[in-house]
């Protein structure tokens, strides 16, 4: 006779045979064909390349050659909290990946019992079965030899005495349970789960180059309020000396009321504007300490000009195929591939489940003899659940499996276009903000040479200083607008190599 475990080998055996069966549902082959153009609008001479997500990005930003910049990016990546948070997830959908890989395996369990217990006089097992009279019925039960009472003169005797039994039972058994993956249902699970933790990877990834790029554009928004303030500081400083100057034409009967009120309103609305500015150089301070993990509190950012900023220049050749390039794009197309494992599974419950189950162990009345062999207990046998009738249930599962792949692929083709217009956005607003930078430039010197030859006509006494002050109010003007503008090249340039999924080396 075989043994439990000689069975069980052989059913497993068996089994495992017929779990070479292809899983249900249709196998994923990559993501959907999306129109890519071969360059940019904005940079056509750019040349097509094809896609590397697994690529090193590296430290991109020290393209801008700034040791502050790059000192506060490290202290991101150790301290920013969105990047704790996308790593404590890898680890929990890489443990979800391990919890379905372990339904590919049996289960075996213990459960150990100890039990008193009484039966009942009225329990139908105990009542008796009438045989015959008692023919030593009120003697007490003679002794041999005796003389035998008058027959039907005793009671009726049972085959089974109606008397209650009270009785230890301990059990030491082990279950074994396991399910036969013949249809794939184990199979897409995991697959599902695995293409989820790839998900979550590239989620990682698309967080670090979006803390990265706030990091980059708060630190760099900073220094263009920083070259602001110290513009606006001079315009106010000139706006001053308008005032004391139309005070004193006042007193000397050369001018009217009306032109010291407009210097006035001049310098409270310079002013104002001053303090605007510098609110929102508190703010940016304060979100920049939220990124590097730092209390607002106890952050700051010693002021320095954006002038010195070196803006990095875009190289040829760069590719304009940014499939599986972006992280957020590697996102999209690991969840379209979980959806297509989730449309596996969907399908596999229309099929049978088979599981494996047993049981093995020891069962006695006296705990003392537990272990011996004649206590010994087992059973082993395959089970089958066949889905008969569910009310519709299996194929609406399917269905939502079905429209959650839709709308996956639906995403990841919008995810491609966005990224495709991110870059375009990027390439535009660098392309226009150098021309404006340059025509910029051009009022600038042309604002300074006005400027000084307003001051060389005011020296040799041809002009009011009036006029000079109206100059150099120009020419403040016009360096404000040339760091705005500074500072929004650098903005885009940060956004751009953001959009290329970070570095374009």
């Amino acid at each position: 006779m075989k043994t439990p475990i000689a069975i069980l080998a052989s059913l497993a055996g068996g089994c495992a045979c017929l779990a070479g069966i292809p899983a249900a549902g249709p196998d994923y082959h990559g993501p959907p064909a999306v129109e890519t153009p071969g360059s940019y609008k904005n940079a056509p001479h750019w040349k097509a390349a094809d896609p590397r997500d697994a690529m090193p990005r590296g430290a991109w930003w020290k393209v801008f050659r700034d040791p502050v910049l790059d000192r506060i990016e490290q202290q991101a990546l150790t301290a920013n909290q969105d990047i704790a948070q996308a790593v404590d997830r890898i680890a929990e959908v890489r443990a979800q990946v391990r919890q379905a890989a372990a339904d590919f395996y049996p289960t075996l369990g213990m459960q150990p019992s100890a039990t008193r217990e009484r039966s009942s006089n009225d329990d139908p097992s105990q009542r008796g079965e009438l045989i015959g009279q008692n023919p030593f019925s009120g003697t007490g039960g003679a002794a041999p030899g005796a003389a035998k009472p008058a027959a039907k003169s005793g009671p009726l005797i049972l085959s089974t005495q109606p008397l209650s039994n009270t009785y230890n039972l301990f059990r030491f058994p082990m279950d074994l349970n396991w399910e036969i993956d013949l249809f794939g249902r184990v199979r897409r699970a995991k697959e599902g789960a695995k293409a989820t933790a790839e998900a979550s990877e590239a989620d990682l990834q698309n967080t670090l180059l979006s803390v990265e790029a706030n990091v980059a554009g708060t630190y760099y928004e900073i220094r263009a309020l920083d070259g602001e303030i110290g513009v606006i500081q001079r315009t106010v400083a000139t706006r001053r000396d308008a005032l004391d100057i139309a005070r004193e034409r006042l007193n000397a009967g050369l001018t009217s009321d009306l032109d010291v009120a407009r210097a006035a309103s001049d310098l409270a609305s310079d002013e104002a504007t001053l303090d605007g500015v510098r609110r929102s150089r508190l703010e940016m301070e304060n979100s920049l300490a939220t990124l590097l993990g730092f209390p607002a509190s106890n952050f700051r950012v010693a002021p320095r000009a954006l002038i010195d900023t070196r803006i990095p220049n875009i190289p040829p050749g760069l590719p304009s195929s940014l499939l599986e390039r972006r992280p957020d794009i590697a996102f999209a197309e690991r969840q379209l591939a979980a959806s297509n494992a989730q449309v596996g599974v969907a399908v596999a419950g229309f099929f049978p489940s088979i599981r494996l189950t047993g049981a093995a162990g020891f069962e006695s009345a006296d705990l003392g003899d537990i272990f011996g062999w004649q206590s010994r207990i087992w059973q082993i046998g395959p089970s089958i659940t066949l889905p008969i009738f569910s009310g519709g249930k299996n194929m609406a599962n399917l269905r939502v499996a079905q429209a959650r792949f839709r709308e996956q692929v639906d995403g990841y083709r919008k995810q491609v276009l966005v990224a495709f217009q991110d870059v375009e956005n990027s390439l535009g607003d660098l392309r226009t903000l150098s021309d404006q930078s340059d025509a910029q430039e051009r009022a600038v010197t042309a604002a300074l040479r006005s400027y000084r030859l307003s001051q060389q006509q005011y020296d040799k006494g041809n002009s009011n200083f009036i006029d000079v002050l109206d100059a150099e109010r120009t020419l403040l003007l016009d360096e404000r607008i040339s760091v705005q503008l500074l500072g929004q090249r650098t903005q885009a340039t940060v956004q751009l190599i953001k959009a290329l999924g970070g570095s374009w080396e």
